[in-house]
């Protein structure tokens, strides 16, 4: 049975040295470079968008439904269902709807079934790292919509998906709903919002939902809840691991851990940090990836790339941010427990 520790606060994150700082793909995804570098690092680590496979998306949807610690899910869709005729942005023409890292678009249905009451049809384009399960859910929202809705879906990583929007001409709406552009590290954060706005006119905007919750307890709770719900989602890396390049590392052997550490400094973010310390001495040949990897007794196996992962902002870390990539924040609305903030960027005018 796996044991679930919660670890309070920290004032300094795990020193971090890495092979390679951040992958930064600009075209397909090479997975197994990916991994080699990651389980190669100093500390080692599987990257967070590994986990979502088509088995690791249906646990992150289990986790949305049934981890009742989870606050971000349920303040997101309180803010959009109050606030979505105010967020989505005003012009008479019709704006593509871009939607990054789209999962089951449940959330994006809110603004693609507003779109449609003001303008008739929609041409939309989820962007998802699983193939297998955007094409499921592309077909779902064609036999919803119709011909009301065009789906011109994207798989690959969030590189792959802003490469293409250099192709698409005139408005956009873009959305970055869920949590997923939090769970990138922050260089990565900035690096991509410096890419979207090489990309957006005045005539587009950026959507993005952040965490602003500030609590401990409460975050720790949520990333890694008491009734072990959650843990399948994180756990997953290491099956997908074992099922796709031969290794045979077992769950039961780590102990899953979280932390969460927090600042206040402008020109960074709290974040939560998740691993799985191991119970003892191990020692993996990975055949599919040609490694073979030595986990000594309490060795950390981070299950996200970065110093942490799913960051939590304060407002003027957020106004930082945006501008740090080339993005003005326009507004924002947050849920009555302030847990989440659904933010609009525009782009930025040259001076």
């Amino acid at each position: 049975m796996l044991s679930i520790f919660l670890i309070g606060n920290h004032t300094t994150a795990a020193a971090f040295t890495t092979v390679t700082c951040g992958l930064h793909y600009t075209g397909v995804m090479d997975t197994a470079v990916a991994l080699r570098a990651g389980l190669a690092s100093t500390p080692k680590y599987l990257p967070v968008w590994y986990r979502y496979d088509k088995a690791g998306s249906v646990y992150n949807d289990r986790c949305l439904s049934e981890n009742t610690y989870y606050y971000f899910y349920k303040s997101e869709i309180s803010i959009l269902e109050r606030h979505i005729k105010e967020i989505l942005p005003k012009g008479s023409g019709v704006p593509d709807l871009v939607d990054m890292g789209s999962g089951n678009s449940e959330k994006t249905r809110l603004f693609i079934d507003s779109l449609l009451q003001r303008h008739g049809r929609v041409k939309y384009t989820p962007v998802d790292i699983s193939e297998e399960f955007l094409a499921e859910t592309s077909k779902q929202l064609s036999e919803i919509y119709g011909s009301k809705l065009s789906i011109d879906s994207i798989p690959g990583d969030y590189d792959v998906g802003i490469q293409r929007l250099r192709n698409m001409s005139g408005s956009k709406v873009i959305t970055w709903l869920g949590g997923g552009f939090q769970n990138q590290s922050y260089e990565d954060q900035i690096r991509r919002l410096k890419l979207l706005s090489n990309v957006m006119t005045d005539r587009c905007r950026l959507i993005v939902s952040l965490d602003v919750s500030q609590d401990k307890e409460q975050i720790e709770n949520a990333y890694l809840d008491p009734t072990g719900i959650s843990q399948d989602l994180y756990l997953n890396a290491v099956w997908r691991l074992n099922r796709e390049y031969g290794c045979a590392i077992s769950t039961d052997t780590l102990v899953l851990e979280a932390e969460y550490v927090h600042s206040d400094i402008p020109e960074e973010t709290s974040y939560v940090t998740v691993y799985g310390e191991s119970l003892e001495h191990q020692v993996h040949h990975i055949a599919g990836l040609g490694i073979t990897i030595d986990l000594a007794k309490e060795e950390r196996l981070y299950l996200h790339e970065g110093k942490g992962v799913s960051c939590k902002y304060n407002i003027n870390q957020i106004r930082t941010l945006g501008s740090c990539g080339g993005l003005h924040l326009e507004n924002y609305w947050t849920d009555t427990d302030n847990h989440v903030a659904v933010c609009c960027f525009s782009a930025q005018k040259p001076k």
